[in-house]
């Protein structure tokens, strides 16, 4: 009795251990579709990287459900940015749940107009995620940009 219950223990800890490459795969593009979709105009895409009810959190402003992430692009209009994300680092806290954190380079122009000439880097933070698993599939459910670096543009 006691070895077919460690061979269940392995089991389950193996089934465990075979989630995570999927779970770091999917929450590091939540990261990558986040910045593509926010420097490319693509508002859906970028609200659809949250979860229904997801909340950003963005330099003392609260941006609560996809309908209020959405609008925060739409009032966006105009501007160009590129986002730059690197050192991902996923930790899963269970087989639904797990916290990101990213570096971001943002660089912001109010045109549209290429190529853009800008005095430098408007950004230089991080962004605390939490992913949860969702019946649409890995979504952020908490977001929020903590400013590391600031400068005078």
């Amino acid at each position: 009795m006691r070895s077919r219950l460690i061979a269940l223990i392995l089991l389950l800890e193996t089934a465990a251990l075979a989630h995570e490459p999927t779970i770091v795969e999917a929450c590091t593009q939540l990261v990558q579709d986040y910045a593509y979709s926010r420097d490319h105009d693509d508002a859906n895409g970028y609200a659809n990287v949250f979860a229904q009810n997801g909340v950003f959190l963005f330099r003392g402003q609260q941006f609560e459900g996809r309908a209020a992430i959405h609008k925060r692009m739409q009032d966006s209009a105009g501007q160009t940015t590129r986002h730059v994300m690197s050192n991902i680092r996923v930790t899963i806290e269970s087989p639904e749940k797990a916290r990101v954190v990213s570096y971001v380079t943002v660089t912001i122009a109010e045109t549209n107009d290429l190529p853009i000439q800008v005095p430098g880097v408007t950004a230089l933070g991080e962004y605390h995620d939490i992913c949860v698993k969702t019946p649409e599939g890995w979504k952020i459910q908490k977001r929020q940009f903590v400013d590391v670096f600031t400068f005078d543009n």
